[in-house]
């Protein structure tokens, strides 16, 4: 790669400039380093710098980055909270030899000059004597020497364990052996000064430390406990609000949001959230990290008290009721009354390191609000459950189906080291990979905690967890599928990187440019009969209609030079040459069509009576008028006028007309 360090060292600088210059934002070149380092494992970024470095890739890099700062999104917080504990926080014993070694950087100096002096008078040596008990008062962090009365104590301790004689001779010996008597006599004064403070004949500018650790320590753990359980709680929130939300197909087996379709809610409402779980889990890791050490610092510190107590009833029955005591027997004790208040300095330190580091981190998470009507409405009325309450969701038979898999490994108690289920940190700790989220639901980044009951799946040496024994029996298919999504996801989204303590398996890929090819679902084709309307609509279509002003004007030119030409036609030898057209025709179906409506027709009857059509005698064959029945009972009407036919003297007559 074309980026050493110093490179890196200018783009930062150059990265830091632009974000004062563009959105007045300060940001500590050494976090914009480290976001750099963090970029440039994703192919994305690191292609641009592979071989040579070209200006415009540069400013794209830049823009990019500054861009990124200068949003102050969620993401950014949590990788400020990463890079301020990967500075300020290590091991306690590391934490504790840096501090030492930057007292002696700083009295290195004073060192030197004791280590170099060569006294020739009384007022040479009295001066030489001078600055070794400042340097003493110094080291020890016992007052201030500034201070006259802390100033003459140290000296009188001082010269009780080392005459100016024995000074004449320490400034004739050699300077390893100075060095070493100089480490020596810290040890000692330091002793008999506390020696002098715990019989109350001195002990001016010396802090009441085994009670002020005690005190210091309880204090420390009571704000760590009391920020574990409101972080608790927003993860518990959040948790709850995306646990339902990440489905898998069963066809393709990709990984999906599952988005309500009667709410409003978008992928970025949802990623919204997922950067808020990472933030407050990231958060929960360093504090349950912090207070592990506080409770033993605390532990450390109350064995320490004791212990102190402990040397100086030795050192006072040695000294009860003597006048006089051998410095062999003397000193030992001296120096161990030290080495125990030295123990009990460094977990002091550590202690004020930890209140220190949190309240940074406070201030980081402080600016973290919650956007609760978007989670609530995530959450549907659904009640808020830890993670403890999930374990206990999963029957035998899962477990039993699961146990099919050549993979599958059950979880006992016996997973955990003996370390995690001592210190009862994060349960999800006890997997070896991505910190024991689900590794299906992390390849959309969603932090959904796995579920220890439901077994681990084994995959090259690792073991993962899952949040449903669906994803676990999917994961199992095909493990390194979507172990490589959530190595993808989480180089685009670099503030997963560390929380997930995946760094060397993103630097192992870096190279990659595609990891997962997502497989896209077949699209289903069905032969089905479909009868429609013909004109459903009755509707007129203008082919030569435009809406064109200018497609007008060169129409009216087109016919305004039409009516100048002559048409004419002229046989040539190719006009009896045709091409062959070539037409693709389906084959009629037998199929069986039901029409739109189903209905009869009632012809309208005949009201007309034909008289005679069985040969009856008298008129013959004539037509009569049909009338409606009437239902009422008429009454007897009296015929006064004679209907056709009425012959009477034929001895015929007609019927009469009951009309």
């Amino acid at each position: 790669m074309a980026c050493n360090e110093n490179v890196i060292k200018n783009i930062a600088n150059e990265i830091a400039r632009n974000c004062v210059a563009q959105s007045s934002v300060t940001v500590d070149p050494e976090f914009v380093i480290y976001l750099i380092d963090l970029l440039l494992l994703n192919p994305k970024y690191g292609k641009l710098f592979s071989k040579t470095i070209s200006r415009n890739n540069l400013e794209f890099f830049v823009s990019e980055c500054v861009a990124m700062l200068t949003k102050c999104e969620t993401s950014v917080n949590t990788l400020k909270m990463q890079f301020t504990m990967q500075t300020s926080y290590d091991k306690l014993q590391v934490l504790v030899d840096k501090h030492l070694d930057s007292i002696d950087i700083c009295l290195r100096p004073l060192v030197s000059e004791i280590l170099d002096e060569d006294p020739e008078d009384e007022a040479a040596l009295k001066k030489l004597f001078r600055k070794m008990s400042i340097y003493i008062i110094l080291t020890s962090g016992l007052g201030n020497p500034g201070s006259i009365g802390t100033l003459k104590e140290g000296m009188a301790a001082l010269e009780s364990v080392f005459t100016l004689d024995d000074l004449k001779v320490f400034a004739s010996m050699p300077r390893v052996e100075k060095l070493a008597q100089l480490n020596e006599l810290t040890q000692v004064t330091s002793g008999v000064r506390l020696f002098n403070r715990d019989c109350k004949n001195g002990g001016e500018g010396i802090p009441d430390l085994p009670f002020n650790l005690v005190d210091a320590g309880k204090a420390c753990l009571s704000s760590l406990s009391n920020a574990l359980i409101a972080v608790m709680q927003r993860v518990n929130t959040l948790t709850s609000a995306i646990a339902d939300t990440v489905s898998i197909q069963e066809e393709t087996g990709n990984v999906l949001l599952d988005l309500p379709a009667s709410s409003k809610l978008t992928e970025n409402d949802y990623k919204q959230v997922f950067e808020l779980l990472a933030f407050n889990r990231q958060y929960e890791v360093y504090i349950r990290k912090l207070l592990s050490d506080v409770e033993s610092l605390v532990q450390s510190g109350t064995a320490q008290v004791d212990k102190f107590r402990v040397v100086l009833e030795e050192l006072h029955a040695a000294v009860k009721y003597k006048a006089a005591v051998p410095t062999v027997t003397v000193f030992p004790l001296f120096s161990k009354v030290w080495q125990v208040w030295r123990c009990m300095q460094n977990i002091m330190y550590l202690v004020a390191t930890v209140n220190r580091l949190m309240g940074t981190l406070s201030l980081i998470q402080e600016q973290m609000k919650i956007p609760v009507p978007l989670v609530q409405s995530m959450l549907q009325g659904r009640a808020v459950t830890s993670d403890q309450d999930r374990v206990s969701r999963v029957s035998v038979e899962d477990r039993i189906s699961l146990g099919s898999f050549k993979n599958f490994v059950a979880y006992t108690d016996s997973t955990m080291s003996l370390k995690e289920r001592n210190v009862k940190m994060l349960q999800p700790l006890s997997i070896d990979q991505f910190l024991g989220f689900c590794a299906v639901c992390l390849g959309v980044g969603a932090l959904i905690p796995s579920n220890m009951k439901i077994g681990l799946i084994k995959s090259k040496g690792d073991k993962y967890g899952f949040c449903s024994v669906k994803m676990a029996a999917r994961f199992s298919r095909d493990p390194q599928r979507y172990v490589n999504e959530v190595l993808e996801y989480s180089r685009n989204n670099p503030h997963l990187i560390n929380l997930l303590n995946i760094a060397s398996a993103v630097n192992a890929v870096k190279d990659i440019q595609l990891l997962v090819t997502r497989i896209e679902p077949k699209t289903k084709v069905m032969d089905k009969d479909i009868q429609t309307e013909t004109h459903p609509v009755e509707g007129y279509i203008e082919k030569n209609y435009t809406w064109d002003l200018w497609e007008w004007k060169r129409r009216a030119c087109q016919w305004a030079n039409i009516v100048n030409c002559q048409t004419h036609s002229t046989q040539t030898n190719y006009s009896h040459l045709r091409s062959e057209i070539h037409c693709q025709t389906v084959e009629p179906r037998n199929k069986c069509l039901q029409t739109k409506q189903d209905c009869g027709v009632n012809t309208t009857p005949n009201g007309v009576f034909l008289w005679g059509l069985r040969g009856q005698l008298g008129c013959g064959q004539h037509s009569m008028p049909l009338t409606e029945i009437d239902t009422e009972k008429n009454k007897a009407k009296v015929i006064s006028v004679c209907t056709w036919p009425c012959i009477t003297n034929g001895g015929v007559t007609s019927e009469p007309d009951m009309g």
